[in-house]
């Protein structure tokens, strides 16, 4: 189904990145930079231009652009927008089988690390503290636990 140039228009408007300093003003010259937020996205043969309230889809010519008014030619110019995933090549890492017994024999809680002299070396992981949530929970459970522990204390005698 054939959509209307200005569906065509509001997709695209849409998909456009903003571009700084597009607009300029020759005046004999100087050369001045108009202040408007423009909206822009272009590929080799086409560009769509938006500039609020307006937008326009325009083809680079030899001759300068030349506004787009027909639905099929604007679908076409679509096409051409769309950008292409590459699909990445994962390679499995290869690891040298003495390399992974080394860290196989590594003790929990330690990790590989290199001293002053270069030498690698065991280094004690660092334990992160709890986030405030669990902290305030574990100190509510202290108090709780302490208190308890008074108590049959002082039963006791």
């Amino acid at each position: 189904m054939a959509r209307s140039l200005e569906k065509i228009k509001f997709g695209l408007k849409l998909r456009t990145t903003k571009k700084d300093n597009v607009l300029t003003l020759r005046m004999g010259t100087r050369k001045m930079v108009i202040p408007v937020e423009a909206r822009l996205i272009s590929s080799d043969e086409y560009v769509f231009l938006h500039i609020p309230p307006t937008a326009e889809l325009m083809k680079i010519s030899k001759s300068g652009l030349e506004v787009i008014t027909k639905g099929p030619d604007a679908e076409v110019a679509v096409k051409t927008f769309r950008r292409r995933r590459r699909a990445r090549n994962v390679k499995p890492v290869q690891m040298p089988s003495a390399l992974a017994d080394a860290l196989r024999k590594m003790p929990g809680g330690y990790k590989l690390g290199y001293g002053e002299d270069g030498k690698p070396r065991l280094v004690k992981r660092r334990k992160r503290r709890a986030t405030k949530k669990v902290a305030v929970a574990k100190t509510t459970r202290r108090k709780a636990t302490t208190r308890k522990k008074r108590k049959t204390t002082r039963r006791r005698k």
